[in-house]
């Protein structure tokens, strides 16, 4: 009984093991002293990116977070930019604050005043966001196609200026579709729509604004 209780146990152990695989990475990205050691004046542009605004007509919850979320990573992997964090700022502002309670060693906590300001701001807004807006039905959703469109507005931070402004709109159609600057599983706000057209057409989508601020010298 003991022999069978230590193999009981042991196959229990077994069934509980997970592993972790990185989903997503790319080559062009740089490392972690590669991006702190990137000059705040260097040729690269300091970047940042706003939450997208939803205004398609169907409800859309953390569609436009996730929207947001996606083009920040892709931006970043370009290697092409300086990105600097906005949507989240509260939590690194905290983080310096902490040294303020004297709990913390001084050499350890992250000093005041070195923050980097954006010289770009991209705001986006979804416009369309339609999981079926052609063919399809209920019992044959695989002849369905997806539709998305998005507005791009480049801000010029120091005088408030547009830049350039574009409409970026995909469907599931599309072909060729890189996935060189997302990540491989979607994010949060978009989860509902893995393996679906949808999915297809929000890559299509965010490689199309990825590639059209890249091209464009601002």
């Amino acid at each position: 009984m003991r022999h069978f209780a230590l193999v009981l146990v042991a196959f229990a152990v077994s069934a509980c093991t997970t592993t972790a695989t990185i989903v997503s990475s790319s080559d062009n990205a740089p490392t972690i002293a590669q991006a702190q050691a990137e000059p705040y004046n260097g040729v690269k542009q300091r970047i940042a990116i706003e939450p997208f605004e939803y205004r398609a007509a169907d409800k859309g919850a953390g569609v436009g977070q996730g929207m947001s979320d996606m083009l920040t990573d892709s931006l970043f992997n370009t290697n092409k930019f300086i990105v600097v964090e906005r949507d989240r700022l509260g939590a690194i502002t905290s983080e310096q604050d902490l040294a303020d309670t004297g709990r913390f060693k001084q050499d350890t906590v992250a000093p005041k005043g070195e923050l980097e300001g954006a010289q770009l701001l991209i705001r986006g807004s979804v416009t369309q966001f339609e999981p079926k807006c052609k063919g399809g039905s209920i019992l044959i959703a695989a002849t369905s196609e997806a539709c998305i469109a998005i507005n791009l507005r480049i801000v010029d931070v120091k005088t408030g200026r547009v830049v350039n402004a574009t409409t970026v709109e995909a469907t599931s159609a599309n072909n060729g579709v890189g996935l060189l600057f997302t990540r491989t599983t979607l994010p949060i706000g978009l989860g509902a729509y893995s393996n679906t057209p949808m999915e297809k057409a929000i890559r299509q989508a965010i490689e199309k604004a990825v590639n059209h601020i890249a091209a464009t010298k601002v």
